[in-house]
């Protein structure tokens, strides 16, 4: 997917933003601890943390 159309999408949405780590298409074998960090930071945000939901 062309790298311009990711930032489009990302722009387009409320509070996204996109991150880039450049090691190819299997990121999260290739960089697991700067994956890991990057999705840990974004599931962290204050906006993203919600109650756990009661069954």
């Amino acid at each position: 997917m062309p790298q311009d159309g990711v930032a489009e999408l990302a722009r387009r949405i409320p509070g996204g933003h996109m991150v880039t780590i450049p090691v190819g298409h299997l990121i999260h074998h290739a960089a697991p601890e700067a994956f890991t960090e990057v999705v840990a930071a974004f599931l962290l945000t204050e906006e993203n943390v919600r109650p756990a939901r009661q069954l």
